[in-house]
């Protein structure tokens, strides 16, 4: 909860230095931060300190970098940006294809990837708190910190070695749009808003804004003027992280409770092997799911006058506000995984009114219908990231970090005094609360 709470703020500054200074240095800030916990926690077992001394590593890794939902939402920055639609784009290499069908496989190579991130992190972790339990156990902890040193090393040897992959920021007082546009119609195009200000290069990885005043604060301001959609997205986000992300903090005491009375070692297994077929689950039909839209013909909209001629065809685009069969399948998985999890957290409830071996079926089939856990977040998140400027990725993406990290913290600290209240009457009651908020996520989607 230290690490948590502390990162808050120095999450939307990493954004901030994101977008301005570009990824490659907050990911480093970050590393930093990591590298100087792990640190405090190898001198607190290798000293013998005291085993709140730990606060520090906690606090220093919040307040440097923001810990794992930091460097995931920078790392999915980094995603947008090679998704972006540029002719220099190697993802979507056809040349002969339109701008609207570029863009479509774009946006789905988005998706993929985000799932995949959210895979690697669900799957890293599992492996780690194994790989942790296990060391611990026969090694004790010397070697297991030793071990934490060694994985980190290589990152910022990578970071050294990778090159900067942002989209660079061009900054001008008082744009003259006219005269600018001529000299860059070289090397690129310009778009110009419906207020004369100069924004963006679509076909480049350039973007440009108008400075005004104080940068940074103008960044922070994204916050407070995030457009309605963004709202509904990230309140989704928030309201996940509390009902669904995680359900660790309770999980353990739940299992190891009458009447499935499993072991700490069953209980760690049991979570490790469920979030790895989730992930492979939802990676698997991720995939599946943009291989067959891939080919699948353009859609399109004809409006048609009220003399029976057909005016102007219009192409829809993906993401287009609900109007596409694309944005609408999204919607449809969010709306359908929403409506599977709450199922799933409805029969981890019910689970314990029941007695063994029937108690222990209900938690393995309940199991099932979590494998969409993984749908959620990649798909709020490319949604999300179509409707963002390509020069405030990192901010926003950043936002939805903070926003997850609030809604983590809520449920650290609120489900487990849920499950402690109401153990002597009905222990899965927590569930069902999760549950309740799972379906008003679904109703918000509709």
């Amino acid at each position: 909860m230290a690490r948590i709470g502390t990162g808050i703020f120095s999450t939307l500054v990493v954004g901030y230095l994101s977008d301005k200074y570009g990824r490659r240095l907050t990911l480093g800030i970050i590393v930093f931060g990591e590298a100087l916990r792990i640190l405090v926690i190898s001198i607190v077992v290798f000293f013998n300190l005291s085993p709140w001394s730990l606060i520090v590593s906690e606090l220093l890794e919040g307040s440097i970098g923001g810990g794992l939902l930091s460097i995931s939402a920078q790392i999915a920055a980094c995603l947008a940006d090679l998704t972006q639609n540029s002719q220099n784009n190697n993802i979507v290499s056809n040349e002969n294809m339109d701008m609207e069908t570029r863009t479509k496989r774009l946006i789905k190579e988005r998706w993929l990837l985000f799932t995949l991130l959210d895979g690697v992190v669900s799957c890293g972790m599992a492996l780690a708190n194994a790989l942790a339990g296990y060391m611990i156990q026969h090694y004790r902890f010397y070697i297991t910190m030793l071990t934490c040193i060694i994985f980190l090393i290589p990152l910022p040897i990578s970071l050294l070695l990778t090159s900067e992959k942002s989209v660079k920021i061009i900054q001008v007082a008082e744009p003259d749009v006219e005269n600018l546009s001529h000299e860059l119609s070289d090397t690129t195009s310009v778009i110009q808003n419906k207020s004369g200000e100069l924004q963006e290069f679509p076909n480049s990885s350039y973007s440009i804004h108008v400075k005004s005043g104080n940068s940074c604060m103008n960044k922070l301001r994204i916050v407070s003027n995030l457009p309605r959609t963004h709202l509904i997205i990230v309140s989704l986000v928030f309201m996940f992280s509390i009902s669904g992300i995680t359900d660790v903090q309770y999980l353990f005491l739940y299992l190891m409770s009458n009447p499935f009375l499993w072991d700490a070692q069953a209980v760690g297994l049991f979570i490790g092997v469920r979030d790895v077929c989730c992930t492979f689950m939802s990676v698997f039909c991720v995939s599946m799911v943009v291989k067959f839209r891939k080919n699948q013909p353009d859609n399109h909209i004809e409006v048609t006058t009220s003399d029976g001629a057909t005016s102007n065809r219009i192409n829809t685009t993906l993401f287009n506000r609900f109007k596409s069969v694309d944005q609408i399948l999204l919607m449809v998985l969010v709306f359908f995984g929403f409506l599977l999890l709450s199922i799933h957290q409805i029969l981890m409830g019910l689970a314990s009114t029941l007695t063994v071996p029937s108690a222990n079926i209900f938690i393995y089939f309940a199991t099932i219908p979590r494998c969409v856990k993984g749908f959620q977040l990649p798909i709020l998140r490319t949604m999300i990231s179509k409707w963002t400027e390509v020069s405030k990725q990192g901010m926003v993406m950043s936002v939805v970090g903070v926003v997850e990290r609030l809604g983590i913290l809520i449920s650290i600290g609120a489900l487990p005094v849920i499950y402690a209240s109401t153990i002597s009457s009905f222990k899965g009651s927590v569930f069902l609360v999760c549950a309740s908020l799972t379906i008003m996520e679904a109703m918000i989607v509709l």
